[in-house]
């Protein structure tokens, strides 16, 4: 009497520091808690084991247990697990996490008062009839050991999708959407301007003309819905990135800082602007942004990814 869940390491990366994670499991009103408080009482222990791999000799491990109340079930709620020793302890079994075996978690449950041993689809635990935002979730925290690329995942994700190893996460408003992020998100990846992405500063003059500004941090706000990411980007949907833009003429300002080289240019160009292109304004300094994603294998994942945000330009 337990129900197993499966999950697949093989998109958590060698290079990521796991930090902590968490097996949440959506548990809905009991079907029928009369029968429940009636036979074994309002409290029931939840049993979370390993799994008994076939042909394997291993006794099922218990990793942790909680107690619940039936009583305080009136609408659906998810349980949290700390199952964070467990998965280091697979992934260094396995040694390389490309190669390691799907990890399985089973829970069972038992009455408090009785101690009678009930299915745990009898306390809400059913995953038979769940939609993709309802399925058992295995979210990791990981330190990136070095400055990971934000396209590396989209990349694996679109692999996946192709092999259709995985199932894909439906977005909200169904099946029928699908096409219309694929041609977003390939029209993104491409580099074609105007796809989700707002951007500011600069205003125009006749004949459609940009006045051009000193260089300075202008607005531009991304939109991860807009460019078709929201089917495995979690949160947030959107962030304000910002960009450089303007001149770096002679002076320079010093709240620039810029470089050496930057001033010796500049200096340069304003003497013979034929010879010595003008310096180019870009981001002298930039900050990290979290996002919460669902990654290849179908685990959520949060991970903090550099350079994502400019703080300030030169």
């Amino acid at each position: 009497l337990h129900q197993q869940y499966t999950f697949d390491l093989s998109g958590l990366s060698r290079l990521d520091e796991l930090m902590e994670v968490e097996l949440r499991i959506l548990r809905r009103p009991p079907p029928d808690i009369l029968s429940l408080l009636s036979s074994g009482g309002n409290l029931y222990r939840l049993l979370l084991h390993t799994c008994s791999l076939p042909g394997s000799s291993n006794q099922p491990l218990l990793l942790t247990s909680r107690t619940i109340d039936l009583l305080d079930t009136a609408s659906a709620t998810w349980d949290v697990f700390d199952v964070g020793a467990s998965v280091k302890t697979h992934l260094k079994l396995h040694r390389t996490v490309e190669a390691s075996r799907p990890l399985c978690f089973s829970i069972s449950a038992v009455s408090d008062s009785t101690n009678e041993v009930v299915h745990p689809s009898m306390l809400g635990l059913n995953h038979e009839d769940q939609q993709t935002h309802e399925r058992a979730l295995l979210v990791t925290f990981t330190r990136a050991r070095r400055k990971e690329n934000l396209f590396r995942e989209i990349r694996e994700k679109i692999k996946a999708m192709k092999s259709r190893k995985f199932p894909n996460p439906a977005p909200e408003h169904g099946i029928k959407g699908h096409p219309r992020h694929r041609r977003r998100r390939r029209t993104a990846l491409s580099g074609r301007s105007g796809v989700g992405l707002t951007t500011g500063g600069g205003g125009g003059g006749k004949g459609g003309g940009r006045r051009r500004t000193r260089c300075s941090r202008k607005p531009l706000h991304v939109n991860f819905k807009e460019l078709g990411w929201d089917d495995w980007i979690i949160a947030p949907l959107d962030y304000e990135a910002y960009h450089c833009e303007g001149l770096c003429d002679f002076p320079l300002r010093s709240h620039l800082e810029p470089t050496n080289h930057a001033i010796i240019q500049t200096l340069m160009n304003s003497m013979d602007p034929e010879s010595t292109p003008p310096s180019c304004c870009v981001p002298s300094k930039l900050s990290p942004i979290s996002i919460l994603y669902i990654d290849s294998g179908n685990n959520v994942v949060y991970k903090q990814y550099e350079d994502m945000v400019v703080e300030s330009c030169g």
